[in-house]
């Protein structure tokens, strides 16, 4: 983890960085039933700018996951997606399990977001925990925080 904050502060000065110390999305089996687990990221910007989302798992390598926008459409597949936000227009994105990773019964990835924008931006992240017919178990909002400077 040291090792991953050293490489933040080599980062350029002009760029403005953020990071979510854990982000929990998935499936996971409780009991008799399932519940689901989900992370949705919501990106404001005061300027245009283009923001990156970076996944790691708990052990600092890159964690793959699908993101879908707001209206449910697949976006993107990966350790990381990009998009371009507009003063006064949120972007909102989902992770979601690959395919492949959702036929187990149990599935759950946790891990860390990092966030890289050239303009500041505001992101939030709410993690989600609902029983299978989407009732509400567990909510909870994620603020960003900035990397160490090692003062």
């Amino acid at each position: 983890m040291k090792l991953i904050f050293a490489l933040l502060l080599l980062l350029p000065f002009n760029r403005e960085v953020r990071y979510f110390p854990s982000i929990l999305y998935g499936h996971i089996l409780i009991g008799s039933g399932t519940s689901r687990y989900e992370t949705v990221f919501t990106i404001t910007a005061g300027n245009e700018t283009r923001v990156a989302v970076n996944l790691f798992s708990d052990k600092g390598d890159p964690m793959n996951a699908s993101f879908v926008d707001e209206g449910g459409k697949w976006a993107g597949a990966g350790s990381s997606f990009e998009c371009y936000v507009i003063p006064d227009r949120p972007v909102k994105i989902k992770l979601a399990l690959k395919p492949e990773d959702a036929e187990d019964d149990v599935a759950v990835k946790t891990g860390w977001a990092m966030v890289e924008s050239p303009e500041q931006v505001d992101i939030t992240a709410v993690v989600r925990i609902t029983t299978p017919d989407g009732k509400l178990i567990s909510r909870h909002v994620l603020g960003s925080e900035r990397p160490p400077t090692g003062e």
